[in-house]
């Protein structure tokens, strides 16, 4: 109404929205241990082991373009273990994306494009923690195989990648695997990242493999909240809740530096000299 003045939008400080989360967060563990003691039903693990079990290939995509099909889709093609299933998620997705996409015509390949992007937050350092979590969630439901294995859309799975994680778990009777992996940290400059124990930092998304009985845990679209990466977050909330996980002592994925990542080594490297 005339000569009333607008309130402002009220910010909520960031220890709140952190404390708000991690009060939520506990609940969603409480709910997330029983769940797997449910489907469990007394055994030690949440499956009954199949000799050649069907493995999905989980992608989500965004704004990479060809990068996706010749990097990650190519790497997913290249596996040798031949019983698989590879599903590309788009989170609403570049034409380019859906073009490239287009051209694969290997019948194990399925193309989602969503309709709309997942909610992320507006500021970009903490939208990078989240962003692609929905179309990963998506991608989970989606999957047929019996065990998941993600792979981001600028990165590549080693070829022997399914075949020797599946054998560990198998072998040890995990229900959540992971395993070294190479990491771009400037271009062309490769380091080992993976060990034990599970730490924060420490994990390549892509070098882990689990079973999709898990697929009740999504992956959290609010955990920016408490500045966690999303993949950390349902790592860890897989650990606490007791999923039996185990380390692979092999490298079996390649962590490329992203394009942004590229700009700032050129942009540090301009400035310097």
């Amino acid at each position: 109404m005339a000569g009333l003045a607008t309130r402002a939008p009220m910010k909520i400080k960031a220890p709140i929205l952190a404390a708000s989360e991690r009060v939520k967060q506990e609940i969603q563990i409480s709910d997330e241990r029983r769940t797997l003691s449910w489907i469990r039903a007394g055994r030690d693990v949440c499956y009954d082991a199949e000799p050649e079990p069907l493995v999905t290939i989980r992608i989500a995509t965004y704004g990479t373009g060809r990068t996706v099909v010749d990097r990650a889709v190519r790497s997913a093609l290249e596996q040798t273990y031949q019983h698989l299933d590879i599903v590309v998620v788009g989170d609403c997705c570049a034409e380019d994306t859906v073009q490239a996409m287009g051209e694969v015509l290997d019948p194990r390949v399925r193309f989602v494009n969503l309709a709309e992007r997942g909610n992320y937050p507006p500021i970009a350092h903490l939208r990078r923690k989240v962003a692609g979590a929905h179309p990963m969630n998506v991608g989970n439901q989606l999957a047929k195989g019996r065990w998941i294995a993600p792979c981001d859309d600028d990165d590549e799975l080693t070829p022997d990648h399914v075949e020797v994680l599946l054998s560990a778990a198998h072998e040890r009777r995990l229900e959540m695997i992971y395993s070294k992996a190479e990491d771009e940290t400037e271009p062309g400059v490769w380091t080992s990242v993976g060990k034990q124990p599970l730490a924060r930092g420490d994990v390549a998304h892509g070098s882990v493999m689990f079973r999709s009985e898990l697929r009740f845990m999504p992956y959290s679209l609010t955990c920016w909240k408490r500045k966690e990466p999303s993949d950390w977050n349902l790592w860890h909330r897989m650990e606490r809740i007791g999923v039996r996980t185990g380390f692979l002592d092999h490298v079996t994925y390649r962590h490329y530096l992203s394009e942004a990542g590229r700009t700032q080594v050129a942009a540090g490297s301009s400035s310097a000299h």
